[in-house]
């Protein structure tokens, strides 16, 4: 598994397993067979293709793309806007999506600062895209 830290000034291209704990400035393209573990930050644009796999435990701030096949699951912060869902998206509780919280029955919630996503914590597929996600009922 590679591992990556500081900040990248070029567009992240992920074919394999990789670990980011710094900053992708430029975006980054989450391939077929690649999964990106995000604990850091990707700023300009995220890109899942078909058969791509994002976890996402740091912080988006860029548009999203999610391409069928796609999988991006949350258990960080998610600023950015969702651009196109052909995909999946699944949230952990504690998940911060558009400054709201996802609780554990499943709705969002103002944001604690003291609550934090917990390990095995209920998972909850959501929908929808810019600003307006929602959770699956």
């Amino acid at each position: 598994m590679k591992k990556l830290t500081g900040v990248l000034s070029h567009a992240l291209v992920v074919e394999e397993p990789v670990v980011l704990t710094g900053t992708a400035l430029r975006g980054a393209v989450v391939c077929e067979g690649g999964s990106l573990d995000l604990r850091g930050s990707v700023a300009e644009r995220l890109t899942i293709e078909p058969g791509g796999y994002v976890l996402l435990s740091g912080s988006c701030p860029g548009a999203i793309t999610i391409h069928e096949g796609g999988l991006l699951e949350i258990a960080g912060t998610l600023e950015g806007r969702v651009v196109r869902n052909d995909g999946e998206i699944w949230a952990m509780t504690g998940s911060t999506i558009h400054g709201r919280a996802l609780s554990s029955g499943g709705f969002f919630i103002p944001p604690d600062p003291e609550h934090a996503v917990v390990i095995d914590s209920p998972r909850f597929r959501l929908t929808g895209t810019g600003d307006l996600l929602d959770v699956v009922s």
